[in-house]
């Protein structure tokens, strides 16, 4: 039988699209890159804002026109969209065959047999399936990096958030399952992990009844083949002194801070409901700019919030403009049902919500150009991620996560993917930087 995938959202979505291709793969499925002619075809959506759904929505339908036209036998919608509205989306949908949920990604097998003898298959439950180091996965990373899920689900309700409806309460792995896993895969040529969760900074708190993060970290840089371990999603609530300190310490921790913050304004963050205040972030980056001043510091903000003024958004601007972020992402805001910033009073309109955000955008276009430009002429370590040709290639340094971030333009000989060159930085441009390998 053969089957296709199509992944959508972030990276965590990408880690079940992996596990599903791994239980595939290893029923004896031909996985095809291309879902015309297949048998079956899946989509792995995301539903997380207004946006996402509207992007697996319209693959889905794209989907259901090869269906038509008789060159695709099978649909099946997994991910974030089914779990999130489970059987009425069913009922929206004749033209799907199948609905798998988030939590569900370990039936793949099962729903994708039961497609030829059932009308429709609906296999949404509140299962919350958490893989292990042993579940069979199919990496859709080059092969010399690779994301790790340590947790899934989250505790941190945010008012605006729908990932406890979607993902549930926030679930650790074990930290031998981890080990194992991050082992096996520096066994195979794994040069970079990148560590994942809703809240990587909360992890093993269920399950160890205490913030667990330093000892899995420790763990972890024991692993020789091991080159970087990237942290990303850090909650301001729970990142802590003893993990800043230990990143700072260990030259295999990348000096790249993920600290999604939303805002700066106290009202808002209550209305937010962060739980966490104003003082402690600007604490936090204080002791991040004095322990690690060479790390990149990546941030998140919502604009356009409900009730947001003239004056909290400005505050906001000014922060961002003080701090001078290295890395710096803003949502509109997007009001989701069954949340209960949706049912504010106060709603913002979108051309304001868009104004806002793109005002903050063009201040971190101008600081970002200025950083780039410190670079250049200096020396830097860059992780080559694709050979475009024998004397180009593109890579990363340490303070860039793949997919999200700058790139490095490399000039040279002999570049091989998965490789580590010092490369003289000659020029920047935007976001990215060019340089000769040394």
């Amino acid at each position: 039988m053969k089957v296709a995938l199509i992944n959508l959202g972030c990276s965590k979505n990408l880690v079940d699209a992996e596990i599903m291709l791994g239980f595939m793969h290893k029923a004896g499925f031909v996985i095809k890159e291309n879902p015309e002619g297949c048998d079956v075809a899946i989509v792995n959506t995301c539903a997380f804002i207004k946006d996402a759904k509207e992007e697996s929505i319209d693959t889905v339908f794209s989907l259901v026109e090869l269906k038509k036209k008789g060159r695709l036998k099978k649909i099946i919608v997994a991910g974030c969209l089914p779990q999130r509205y489970g059987r009425e989306l069913a009922s929206l949908m004749d033209e799907v065959d199948g609905f798998l949920g988030a939590g569900n990604v370990d039936k793949i097998v099962l729903t994708i047999n039961k497609l030829f003898v059932c009308r429709q298959v609906v296999n949404i439950g509140r299962n919350h399936f958490l893989y292990k180091h042993n579940t069979p996965r199919i990496n859709l990373t080059p092969g010399h990096y690779a994301y790790v899920k340590i947790a899934d689900g989250c505790d941190n309700l945010c008012s605006y958030c729908v990932i406890p409806q979607i993902r549930g309460r926030y679930r650790s792995r074990r930290m031998e399952s981890i080990v194992k896993e991050v082992r096996v895969m520096a066994d195979r040529g794994i040069k970079e992990v990148n560590l994942i969760s809703q809240d990587t900074t909360f992890y093993g708190y269920d399950i160890y009844k205490k913030y667990a993060l330093d000892s899995l970290l420790r763990k972890l840089v024991k692993i020789s083949e091991l080159k970087w371990i990237r942290l990303l999603y850090s909650h301001p609530r729970h990142l802590n002194l003893s993990t800043l300190k230990l990143i700072r310490d260990e030259p295999k921790i990348c000096k790249y801070i993920d600290l999604p913050i939303q805002h700066i304004n106290d009202r808002m963050l209550k209305l937010m409901e962060r739980k966490v205040k104003a003082a402690r972030i600007k604490k936090l980056i204080c002791d991040i700019r004095k322990l690690i001043p060479e790390a990149a510091l990546r941030t998140t903000m919502i604009v356009g919030f409900p009730q947001e003024t003239e004056l909290e958004f400005k505050e906001l601007y000014e922060f961002a403009a003080k701090i001078k972020f290295e890395r710096l992402g803003v949502f509109t805001y997007s009001a989701e049902e069954n949340t209960t910033a949706a049912l504010l009073k106060g709603q913002i309109p979108e051309n304001i919500k868009n104004k806002r955000r793109d005002k903050i955008m063009r201040m971190q276009q101008k600081i970002v150009e200025h950083k780039n430009s410190s670079f250049v002429g200096k020396k830097m370590e860059v992780l080559i991620d694709k050979v475009l040709n024998p004397g180009l290639a593109i890579g990363r340094t340490q303070y860039d996560a793949p997919d999200v971030d700058g790139l490095v333009y490399v000039k040279g000989r002999d570049l091989k993917t998965g490789s580590f060159e010092k490369v003289n930085i000659s020029d920047n441009v935007l976001y990215d930087l060019t340089g000769d390998k040394v």
